[in-house]
């Protein structure tokens, strides 16, 4: 949801490279994890150097990870002759690096690729070792942009006049200066689960974005923004002497970006919102329900891509009919690939190079599959 009316750009401009980046770095890793695109579409960010154990790994934004090493090696035999070790994730890249390794050798570009081209290749497919991420919520900045983004929704539904009264006076100074006082005595972390939950996760799955502004009959105004369904930043807008007995909600479906509302109409408990709770082993269980929501969708992602490797790997195109004749050995090669990944083993295979060089040539159907 946009709007020119409520905030300027130089405004706008200001807030987004300061408290906004501030607030969107808190869930980086989890954008990353879940290859969650921002509200313009842009791909998740990308996290480089991440230590996994013994391992160092680029987590990119479109789910794809690689390993940080040598692209090739160079090497003395005993007889004297060189050996060139390649490490590369497709034959497209196979085929980008030969070039580079002539010039370094060197040797003649032709020449090179009839030898990688009758050379046996070892196909390693493994999980990655365990990654830790630490994960911290709020401070200063962060409120101060979920603060801004609650007076923003706010303003569109009361107008710019009230929204700029006195009684948002407060907030708004916090929002543009900060402030200490207002941080401990009107911001809190809240880890309790919407007494709406159910209505929401049906309608804009299970980790939507929700932003909600009430008031009450005096005229105390509560922003109220979940993110992710994994925390929520509330924040007291108004101590009285607002709009009495108003409400907007803005709610919005992270994974489908399209999928979003502001004409919802929830409807949360007055005496719920002037109660917020943070308890660490509350916010450590909607955590562990991100990473299994992550995990479950993850694995049936998996598992169509090994399907699709070894239907290709046998020559079939996605839509082709298995031979009988093939059927059995397909079937067996897909559950012994999706019986290593789910037990976390390495599966590794042997390949002529030339065969792989032909699989990725091998012309595109009209529907571009391969």
């Amino acid at each position: 949801m946009t709007t020119t009316q409520v905030d300027c750009s130089d405004c706008n401009n200001m807030f987004g490279g300061g408290i906004d980046k501030a607030f969107a770095d808190q869930v980086t890793e989890i954008r990353n994890l879940l290859q969650l695109e921002s509200g313009t579409g842009r791909t998740a960010p990308s996290l480089k150097n991440v230590k996994a154990g013994d391992q160092v790994l680029n987590l990119w934004g479109d789910g794809q990870i690689d390993l940080v090493r040598k692209p090739f090696a160079t090497s003395k035999n005993a007889d004297g002759s060189l050996a060139i070790s390649i490490n590369a994730r497709s034959a497209e890249e196979i085929e980008r690096l030969t070039p580079h390794i002539a010039a370094s050798i060197p040797m003649p570009e032709e020449k090179l690729r009839e030898q990688i081209g009758a050379s046996v290749a070892s196909i390693i497919e493994q999980r990655p070792n365990m990654i830790h991420f630490p994960l911290s919520f709020g401070g200063g900045d962060a409120f101060r942009s979920a603060a801004k983004s609650c007076l923003v929704l706010w303003a569109t539904s009361v107008g710019n006049e009230k929204a700029s009264g006195e009684p948002y006076r407060a907030a708004r100074e916090f929002v543009m200066h900060g402030g200490e006082a207002f941080y401990l005595a009107s911001t809190k972390l809240d880890t309790r689960l919407l007494p709406v939950l159910d209505q929401v996760k049906a309608a804009y799955g299970p980790i939507f974005n929700l932003i909600h502004v009430q008031s009450d009959t005096t005229g105390r105004v509560v922003g109220h923004f979940t993110l992710y369904n994994l925390i929520a930043f509330q924040v007291v807008l108004a101590a009285a002497g607002a709009t009495p007995d108003h409400k907007i909600t803005l709610v919005s479906n992270p994974e489908r970006p399209e999928i979003w509302s502001s004409t919802v109409g929830l409807d949360l408990p007055v005496a719920w919102l002037a109660t917020p709770e943070y308890e660490v082993g509350d916010a450590r269980e909607r955590i562990a329900s991100l990473i299994s929501y992550y995990t479950e969708s993850g694995r049936s992602g998996e598992f169509e891509r090994i399907i699709r490797d070894v239907l290709e790997k046998n020559g079939l195109r996605e839509g082709d009919r298995i031979p009988q004749e093939l059927a059995h050995k397909i079937c067996g090669e897909i559950a012994h690939r999706a019986a290593m990944h789910q037990f976390g083993l390495p599966f590794e295979e042997k390949v002529m190079v030339s065969d792989l060089l032909a699989r990725h040539q091998r012309p595109k159907d009209t529907d571009g599959a391969e």
